[in-house]
């Protein structure tokens, strides 16, 4: 995935080209909508997978480094806003803890997301796979990195002070935070799979998108 670069009147290189402008700006508004709407979880009977992150991985795949990056900010500010309006418990904890590492919580792993998702996309190119095993491989391993830094964070940040609150072993937190993944993190990559691979496939079979 070779992006442009794009200079401005006085010579600069501008942080992004009008294309890759128009992705962000779209898939931040598709995140916004999954989130508001609720169209953002899938039931599937015994958890609702969320694919909020799926915008973030499509932009890095499809706009590059930076747009999925800047992506995944939008939608770690979305997040954060919305754990301020109404949050779950594990994040309601965090509010009430710190405004500010709440705001990590949320923002941080989102912004590597779309980072992650590049670098791996890219590195899979350079091992010769398909388009549509490099874009499941990286859509898979994208989303389960996700859940590892979003989780991983909430325990460095607040895990010592939650497992105080609930009295219980900091042991117990993590092993909570470990079941999490389990349980939510790999049926999420599993869907985020099967909904990134024939869009992306699909955007750069028709040309739309450039490799």
């Amino acid at each position: 995935m070779k992006m442009e670069k794009v200079t401005t009147m006085s010579g600069r290189q501008s942080f992004m080209n009008v294309r890759q402008l128009t992705i962000a700006g779209l898939l931040t508004a598709v995140t916004v909508f999954l989130g508001v709407t609720g169209y953002g979880f899938i039931p599937l009977g015994f958890m609702n997978a969320t694919i909020l992150h799926v915008p973030t991985i499509i932009a890095a795949l499809t706009g590059g480094r930076r747009v999925g990056m800047t992506v995944g900010f939008m939608f770690g500010v979305f997040s954060f806003v919305q754990t301020l309006r109404a949050p779950a418990m594990l994040m309601l904890f965090a509010v009430q803890t710190s405004i500010v590492y709440d705001a990590a919580i949320c923002i941080v792993p989102r912004v590597l997301l779309g980072l992650i998702a590049y670098e791996v996309y890219e590195l899979a190119g350079k091992r010769g796979l398909s388009l549509y095993t490099r874009t499941a491989l990286t859509a898979v391993i994208a989303t389960v990195c996700h859940t590892v830094l979003f989780l991983g964070m909430y325990t460095l940040l607040v895990g010592s002070a939650f497992a105080e609150a609930q009295q219980i072993p900091f042991t117990n937190v993590i092993n909570l935070m470990i079941g999490i993944t389990l349980t939510n993190g790999i049926p999420e990559a599993i869907v985020c799979g099967l909904i990134v691979t024939p869009v992306v496939t699909a955007l750069r079979k028709s040309g739309i998108v450039r490799s």
